[in-house]
């Protein structure tokens, strides 16, 4: 008879490491996950100081405290607090993993910061080489181009590997036709 060795050790498999995942795992593969990422961090501090800080507050300070009583200046402050408002919601929504929805809002908020351009570009129509608090509401216009990005890092392969799989799917094949013949 030969000896038998029983092994009462019992293997276990180690759980593998996942990767560093930024609120949603769904973040692209490869170097786009890294520089999603990074986008994202990059948007949540500029979606902080533009959207949130100054873009809360600084129309609240044009409509409280300056008592201003244009109806343009009123419309462009409220204008610039929605947009902000309008920016907010759409970090979040890209934070958890809904990058085409937030490319939406972040257009909408890019719109409505276009609107008070024009706005304030009325109203300081007379003052030459100054149109108005510009620089503290047009940096959010870089949050709907990071959006984008961050969309397109996301969805791109997976669009193109669609794309890829319809034309093999539609594209004949020389193979299954000598199968067929045989």
């Amino acid at each position: 008879m030969k000896n038998v060795k029983f092994n009462t050790k019992i293997q276990k498999k180690k759980p593998e490491k996942e990767p560093f995942y930024f609120f949603v795992k769904d973040q692209g593969e490869g170097a786009a996950r890294v520089i999603v990422i990074i986008l994202k961090i990059l948007e949540l501090v500029i979606t902080s100081i533009f959207a949130l800080c100054l873009g809360i507050f600084a129309p609240i300070t044009i409509l409280v405290d300056l008592d201003i009583t244009d109806a343009i200046s009123q419309t462009a402050a409220l204008i610039w607090m929605v947009s902000s408002v309008i920016y907010i919601i759409g970090t979040f929504v890209v934070m958890l993993g809904h990058s085409k929805i937030a490319s939406v809002i972040h257009l909408l908020g890019a719109a409505g910061t276009l609107v008070t351009y024009y706005n304030y570009m009325v109203m300081f129509a007379d003052v030459p080489d100054n149109n108005g608090p510009s620089v503290l509401y047009m940096p959010c216009l870089f949050l709907t181009v990071l959006t984008l990005v961050i969309m397109l890092l996301i969805n791109l392969p997976k669009w193109l590997e669609k794309r890829a799989a319809k034309e093999q799917a539609v594209a004949p094949s020389i193979l299954a036709d000598d199968e067929k013949e045989d």
